[in-house]
């Protein structure tokens, strides 16, 4: 690669970084995402897919791609390396998410349930989407269960919510 090219790469890093995209990097794919991936030059190819439940999708050529697990940058990687194998000689691909799995918001919520995930999401950003905190709720009892936690923690306002977590407003004392 010449350095024109290490030039263009380091800078796209630096302005995605900056601009709150780097959240992405490191977001691993799961059920109920949804992602576009491109491949230049080769629209049979490129499309816009949801990642199963079992985390995984169906892709020309290579049959059954997992995604669960992986980040975008780790997805294009394995498309890349399954493409090279028969099928293209330079495979330039791309993978970005177009819509992120649902986070899911209970407890004294005027409307409780499952709503798209938004980067930087934080439980009182979460309490908005769910149409406000009822009359009872509590203004600083919340508890969130991580995706694959087995046990929800405390937690407050400005605690990120991610995909698939699970977020419950609990009842005030008066």
């Amino acid at each position: 690669m010449n350095n024109y090219y290490r030039l263009i790469l380091l800078l796209t890093l630096a302005l995605q970084s900056s601009s709150g995209m780097a959240e992405s990097y490191a977001y691993r794919l799961g059920p109920g995402d949804e992602i576009q991936i491109q491949v230049y030059d080769e629209n049979d190819l490129s499309m816009r897919l949801r990642v199963d439940e079992s985390g995984a999708f169906n892709y020309p050529y290579l049959g059954t791609v997992t995604a669960k697990g992986r980040t975008v940058v780790e997805l294009e990687q394995r498309l890349i390396a399954g493409l090279l194998e028969d099928v293209l000689i330079r495979p330039n691909v791309n993978v970005s998410i177009t819509s992120y799995r649902n986070f899911y918001i209970g407890g004294e919520v005027k409307k409780p349930g499952g709503y798209p995930y938004q980067p930087g999401l934080t439980i009182l950003q979460a309490i908005t989407v769910a149409g406000g905190p009822t009359e009872w709720a509590s203004s600083s009892k919340f508890r969130i269960l991580k995706e694959g936690a087995s046990e929800a923690v405390p937690a407050n306002k400005k605690t990120l919510v991610r995909p698939g977590d699970t977020v419950t407003i609990l009842e005030g004392i008066f």
